[in-house]
């Protein structure tokens, strides 16, 4: 007995540490991947206008490729640059573009190291002179012990063929950092006990995500976000008024963008919402640029305290910790965090048993069915309305009823459940009807007409409908130029750019991370979509395989739509186009979470609000500009 009882203790010991040892060794080794065994650039130049810095690498015999790339914001305001490159040992050539304008560059300084060899410094006119100019390059002057560089185009080029040098500087103490990965690790396992469930850690996360969206909201500049003028124009016009303007009212030109488009000609509400809370606020001494910001932060906290009270629901609001993207919505005025915000919780109600929804849809709170009634239909009413992009959620809750009458619903209530939720979809539909009648009885039934007239009128030269092809905008009308779809995705890298300005990339994309943080997010996140696409495969059975399809059936449908805009419309990689997905895998997670392994999908959750952490902080707080 005592022996069985030992060998127990044993056993829950090693399997209560095996995690986090597995852990420890993981992040060991990126540690030692990502921050040991790569160069580290220290750069000093001064440019005169807000540029490009790329550093690129390739084997012998291999061309230069975007895909083997660091690029570098560099501003006229600051000099000195510090960031990783890649790992030397297998690169034989260097190539530095050094601005993308026409024009002086003046380098003072490079130092690339990397720990086993002796570091490359350039710092004299003897240094400078191993850079071999190789494009676009009028003159080099190394006067004064600085490199001059004049261009003749927007992309000048400089080379450095690779000539390394080892030393002995591997020294013991690297083994510091990594004696430290561990210690904290363990620790961290050690005083998290209780937090141990996703139930339980994922509100925490919330509220590291929330402080870092109020952060970002106070101490960051006005229109430093993506298109916020206009938003914040938007949300100005609907503090002092109720109904949506004229069209060709000369009060609202200023909401125009270059397009020749205002977001009050949207069907959206968000922007009343924004305006009205900002006109509370007012009489709170709160600085307009905030209040008109609040709305979305606040919405954020919505989502928080709905997890506090619901429990079942912070399954499904474990998408929302993946991507800094997802944040940022909510730090800045826009219309898109309330999109995301109001899917999520049309996500809820159709798939948790216990939602507002499911009780009406079942009958299981009779005599209130008409109270209850009037708040679904005025959800799915503000549903209706959202940009187009949320077609394709509509599309997939619709299936997904379908999906859940077929396999969760009693045989007998089936029939009520389909009927209700019809009638809820017809109340929504009329309540958004009554807002865009009203946008008609103010602006009449030659809405559209008038909207061209608009663009054409406001719109910069280069985006009027009227102007010829080739006088337009070059990232207009791409298909119609003769371009091809190959094009746009092989050497325009549609989904690469797509892809990155989904997971973080911040203003008018002049706060982007290096290369290493998008591919190791890439990596942890199609890990993370393996493991769900597997469990479901294999363990998810007839009904949960029919799910995933009809999930990857909308998503996949979504993110074609997109890219053919971009083909025919406008180009355009903007990731959060394609946030409509988000409420579609909650709902497929909230289904299918049982189906995974525990401790692989709290790792790579945590790895991915890890990286959102960094990128958030790193990246989008510390670029942008502030207040």
């Amino acid at each position: 007995m005592k022996n069985q009882t030992t060998k127990t203790l044993q056993s829950f010991s090693l399997k209560r540490w095996t995690f986090p040892l597995c852990l420890a060794i993981l992040l060991s080794m990126l540690y030692l991947h990502y921050f040991e065994n790569r160069a580290f650039v220290e750069l000093d130049i001064n440019v005169s206008q807000r540029t490009w810095l790329s550093f690129f690498w390739a084997k012998d015999g291999q061309e230069y490729s975007k895909w083997r790339e660091v690029r570098v914001r560099v501003t006229p305001a600051e000099q000195k640059y510090r960031f990783y490159l890649t790992d030397l040992r297998q690169i034989r050539k260097l190539r530095i573009d050094t601005h993308d304008y026409r024009g002086e560059a003046v380098l003072n300084k490079l130092l690339i190291s990397q720990k086993g060899f002796e570091p490359l410094a350039f710092r004299t006119k003897k240094d400078f002179d191993l850079l071999n100019p190789l494009n676009q390059i009028e003159f080099t002057d190394t006067d004064g012990d600085v490199l001059k560089i004049q261009s003749t185009g927007n992309d000048p080029q400089l080379e450095l063929l690779l000539n390394l040098h080892a030393n002995n500087d591997r020294s013991p103490i690297v083994m510091v950092p990594v004696a430290a990965i561990f210690v904290g690790v363990f620790l961290f396992f050690f005083l998290t006990d209780e937090y141990r469930n996703e139930k339980e850690f994922i509100p925490l996360f919330f509220v590291v995500a929330f402080s870092l969206i109020l952060t970002m909201a106070a101490i960051t500049r006005e229109n430093v976000h993506p298109d916020e003028y206009v938003h914040l124009d938007a949300g100005n016009y609907y503090i002092t008024n109720w109904l949506p303007p004229a069209i060709d009212d000369p009060a609202i030109q200023h909401t125009y963008s270059i397009y020749g488009i205002s977001r009050l000609n949207s069907p959206e509400v968000s922007y009343l919402f924004t305006g009205k809370l900002a006109a509370l606020l007012s009489q709170c001494k709160v600085t307009e640029l905030l209040s008109l910001r609040m709305f979305n932060i606040i919405l954020f906290g919505l989502i928080f305290l709905y997890l506090l009270k619901n429990s079942n629901a912070r399954f499904m609001a474990a998408p929302l910790l993946i991507s800094p993207q997802l944040w940022y919505l909510f730090s800045y005025c826009n219309s898109d965090a309330f999109a995301l915000a109001l899917s999520f919780f049309i996500a809820c109600q159709v798939a948790l048993p216990n939602s507002l929804l499911n009780s009406y849809l079942l009958g299981e709170r009779e005599k209130r069915k008409i109270f209850l009634l009037i708040p679904l239909s005025i959800l799915f009413a503000l549903l209706f309305l959202l940009k187009k992009n949320y077609w394709f959620f509509y599309i997939f809750i619709a299936g997904y009823l379908v999906w859940r009458a077929l396999y969760l619903i009693e045989e007998g209530k089936k029939k009520q459940y389909l009927q209700r939720f019809a009638v809820v979809i017809v109340a929504g539909l009329a309540l958004s009807g009554l807002r865009i009648g009203t946008d008609y009885m103010v602006n009449g039934m030659d809405k559209a007409d008038k909207l061209i007239e608009v663009q054409e009128k406001l719109a910069s030269p280069i985006y009027k409908p009227s102007t010829p092809l080739e006088k337009q905008h070059p990232f207009l009308h791409r298909k119609a130029r003769g371009e091809s779809l190959k094009k746009i995705i092989v050497v325009d890298r549609w989904f690469e750019k797509t892809y990155r300005s989904a997971f973080g990339m911040y203003g008018y994309f002049t706060a982007i991370a290096a290369n290493t943080y998008y591919d190791t997010v890439r990596s942890v996140g199609i890990a993370f979509f393996a493991l769900l696409t597997v469990a479901i495969m294999f363990r998810g059975g007839i009904s949960g395989n029919l799910l995933f399809c009809l999930f990857l059936s909308c998503s996949g449908a979504l993110i074609f739509a997109s890219l053919y805009h971009s083909w025919t419309q406008d180009f355009q990689t903007q990731g959060r186009y394609l946030f409509p997905v988000i409420p579609m895998v909650s709902i497929v997670l909230y289904h299918s979470r049982h189906l995974m392994m525990g401790a692989v999908f709290k790792l790579l959750l945590t790895s991915m609000f890890l990286l959102s952490v960094y990128s958030f902080i790193f990246v989008g707080l510390s670029q942008l500009p502030k207040i």
